[in-house]
């Protein structure tokens, strides 16, 4: 038995997907009414408003263009990216014209409902007059009997086992189910290691896992947490509160309509509050990269190895311990990362039709997240710069010295031109242009400020590093008239060097020749040493004791670092034996410089201090994660051949059991589950001990009567993570003392559940001073038991 599949609506008949269409907007009339009303039906509101928001303009758009039978993921996935590209630009441009035509709170029910409708029936419209007649039964219907059979029902259950389990950590401190939940994914990874997973349902079970992952994360407050949401809350509340976007508010999280346009809509059309819409919608779409991760690795790998590589990305502690879940714009952002990769290697879509994609997702990242559209826009145009060097006369200098060296093939030059590419250089240039422009006119210029600020730390880290605390000025002026002479004289030998020269025109060099020939035909038990010995050196490096970074705990930074190696050696593998993966030349040629970003944030401390090194690891992994699972795989087979003689197929299912094993391993390390039974601090979704910025509801309540019997203007003192509580989300301005001796007669003290239950008070980042003084010398007024308001009496 089969239905008709609503992932795949655009290869619907077209009147039963205009029939559809045409109902969800007619239901979203109902919902946005009632909602105007403050009337919110739970789930219906919900889903309607999901739909409309996140899957209709795009499909409608997917329609339009023509794309059919892209399968359930990129059809979705697509959707998804152009329905949100659609509503952040849509109300841009209400936020922009509609206060001239004397519509002052143009982000408000009714004109987002009319605007919106226009929209989408206009869209609908021309989609009637240049798709009318496409149907394809095959992709426009699914299968029953895959959506209840056991293994998809039981995977459905994850992420209701994470909301639970969330529930009881927050109202009884109970991790257990938090624990079970985390014990049951590593089951399913072994499980698909195993062969008990049926095929059909990884991308299912990669998107339930990360699904899961999120909601175990977010879920522990019915409040936001964390860091950098307070300020995107703030920021969305302004819009809701006044009804239009202030595009000069000048702070850099302002100009990103991922915050300021997209969450204020769907608060306002759904009635669901910012809270949830933070905590519950952005969760859910962001987890949709899971399978667009799964399905791009999957064309290149192998199902059984995308698994894996997609695992590996949410087994990371920057997704799975809940660092993704305190930053809605990036949340946003890298569902365009995806969609921009992806669309980089598709050869399915035509190329005029990826190209147009490619432009509209650009745009999307571009005003969705600044650090993450710099990191992809060097990435991309490094990645064309480089293509375009070494397909020309340098390529061709390239394949003269290798054949000097006694390679046999030609691999760049002319045999290096790539057909039917999707990434340019006008495009990229285009990119360029629209940063400049939209980050100068929006937040006081703020991002655009922040990329300058950056590069002039990191090139002062930089040189120090290389050159030392301060240079000559007449040895930059001399170097760099001797770099121009260099230059004139290169260009002279470039011009006689690069003609593409016949094989047997070639003089080897007969040493060097030799050598690399050595190389080449070494046996397979030494290539097989090499590759073990190199990962048991780069452990035992590793694991020596250092003071390096610190992420969540040592043994969990350390294991990050070790999988730094296998994607390298992954990636080398992946190069020499290319008949075995089949990366094209500009995933290739971008995962190298994704390496380049990656070393910068290990390396250079600036770089890693600008960015976040968490950050660094979680885009750079979008597109480095299957060469981590590459490495591995070659360097098990090696060691398992080694120990053991056995059959080839053996040796595979020992080494993907060795790969599921390691990568459980990575998980409940990144997690903080080993560090929970160590006894040592582990992470907050299992550790309620950790000091954090998640508040709870007696400390909003107190913050409430504060502002509600605070008749004066005198300063109130508040710790580090409190003041994002009072500010943030409060407009209370406060200070953060260095000691309690600060604190005037008259002023006031507000002290959360953490300050009241340690007696000390957060300085800073990470200085705890303690609480006596100011206590001793103040008055209590307010007390709740989870927050406490002095105000000071005594010098």
């Amino acid at each position: 038995m089969k239905i008709n599949n609503i992932f795949t609506l655009n290869d619907w008949k077209f009147n039963e997907f205009a029939t559809v269409i045409v109902v969800i907007q007619l239901l979203m009339w109902v919902v946005g009414l009632l909602s105007l009303h403050s009337i919110h039906i739970p789930v219906f509101n919900d889903i309607i408003t999901l739909l409309y928001l996140g899957f209709v303009p795009g499909i409608i758009i997917l329609r339009i263009l023509k794309l059919h039978d892209l399968g359930n993921t990129f059809t979705t996935l697509l959707s998804v990216g152009l329905s949100i590209a659609s509503v952040m630009l849509i109300g841009l441009f209400m936020n922009q014209v509609y206060p001239y035509l004397s519509i002052s709170r143009p982000i408000e029910n009714i004109p987002l409902l009319v605007t919106f409708t226009v929209y989408n029936m206009a869209l609908l419209y021309v989609a009637y007059l240049k798709d009318k007649e496409y149907h394809i039964e095959s992709s426009s219907k699914l299968g029953f009997e895959i959506i209840t059979s056991n293994q998809f029902l039981f995977l459905c259950l994850l992420p209701l086992i994470a909301i639970i389990g969330a529930y009881l950590y927050q109202y009884y401190s109970n991790n257990n189910v938090q624990i079970l939940l985390l014990l049951i994914i590593c089951g399913v990874v072994l499980a698909m290691v195993g062969g008990y997973l049926k095929r059909e349902y990884y991308h299912f079970a990669i998107f339930s896992i990360a699904l899961s992952i999120l909601y175990y994360s977010v879920m522990i407050s019915n409040h936001i947490w964390g860091y950098d949401i307070f300020f995107e809350y703030q920021f969305a509340t302004y819009v809701i509160k006044n009804g239009i976007w202030d595009h000069a508010w000048p702070h850099a999280y302002n100009a990103m309509l991922s915050v300021v346009m997209f969450a204020p809509i769907y608060s306002k059309l759904s009635g669901m509050t910012l809270t949830w819409v933070l905590k519950f919608i952005y969760p859910f779409l962001f987890s949709l990269i899971s399978i667009g991760l799964y399905k791009i690795f999957e064309k290149h790998t192998g199902p059984k190895m995308a698994f894996l590589a997609a695992f590996f990305f949410v087994a990371y502690n920057g997704f799975s311990y809940g660092w993704m879940v305190q930053m809605a714009r990036q949340q946003i952002a890298e569902i365009f990362l995806v969609l921009l990769v992806w669309l980089m290697i598709d050869r399915q879509i035509p190329q005029k039709k990826r190209k147009f994609l490619y432009l509209i997702f650009g745009v999307g990242l571009i005003v969705s997240h600044y650090s993450v559209t710099y990191l992809f826009m060097f990435t991309l145009l490094a990645t064309i710069v480089s293509l375009t060097i070494i397909s020309s006369g340098f390529g061709n200098i390239l394949n003269n010295v290798l054949l000097k060296l006694g390679v046999e093939e030609k691999y760049f030059g002319d045999y290096l031109k790539i057909e039917n590419q999707t990434i340019s250089l006008p495009l990229s240039i285009f990119f360029m242009g629209f940063i400049v422009v939209y980050y100068s006119l929006t937040a006081d210029s703020k991002p655009i400020g922040s990329l300058f600020d950056a590069l002039r730390i990191v090139s002062k880290n930089v040189n120090s590093i290389v050159l030392g605390d301060s240079v000559n000025p007449m040895i930059v002026l001399v170097s760099f008239g001797i770099l121009l002479i260099l230059l004139a004289i290169l260009y002279k030998v470039y011009k006689r060097l690069s003609r593409d020269m016949d094989l047997e025109d070639v003089k080897t060099y007969p040493r060097l020749r030799n050598m690399v020939l050595k190389i080449k035909h070494l046996s397979l038990k030494r290539k097989q040493v090499i590759l073990v010995i190199v990962p048991i050196i780069a452990f035992l490096h590793i694991w020596w004791p250092f003071s390096f970074m610190n992420i969540v705990s040592i043994n969990a930074q350390r294991v990050i670092l070790l999988s730094v190696v296998f994607i390298l050696i992954g990636f080398i593998m992946n190069l020499i034996n290319r008949k075995y993966f089949h990366f094209t030349k500009e995933y290739n040629a971008f995962a190298i410089f994704n390496m380049i970003i990656l070393a910068c944030g290990l390396f250079i401390p600036a770089f890693q201090g600008q960015l976040s090194l968490q950050r660094i690891y979680e885009v750079t992994f979008v597109v480095l994660s299957p060469f981590c699972i590459i490495g591995m795989y070659y360097i098990f087979t090696s060691a398992v051949a080694l120990v053991k003689n056995v059959h080839l197929s053996k040796n595979i299912k020992i080494s993907f059991w060795a790969m599921g094993i390691f990568l459980v391993l990575f998980f409940i390390l990144n997690t903080g589950l080993i560090d929970l039974y160590a006894g040592q601090t582990s992470t907050l979704p299992l550790d309620n001990s950790i000091d954090a910025p998640i508040f709870s509801q007696g400390e909003y309540a107190g913050v409430a009567w504060f502002s509600e019997n605070r008749h004066d203007n005198h300063t109130v003192y508040s710790d580090a993570f409190s003041n994002i509580l009072l500010y943030w989300l409060n407009d209370i301005r406060t200070c953060n003392p260095r000691n309690m001796s600060e604190m005037a007669p008259g002023t006031y003290m507000f002290l959360r559940g953490y300050n009241i239950g340690h007696d000390t008070f957060l300085y800073g980042n990470g200085i705890y001073i303690p609480l006596d003084e100011g206590i001793h010398k103040s008055s209590k007024i307010y007390d709740n038991g989870d927050s406490q308001i002095y105000k000071r009496v005594l010098e």
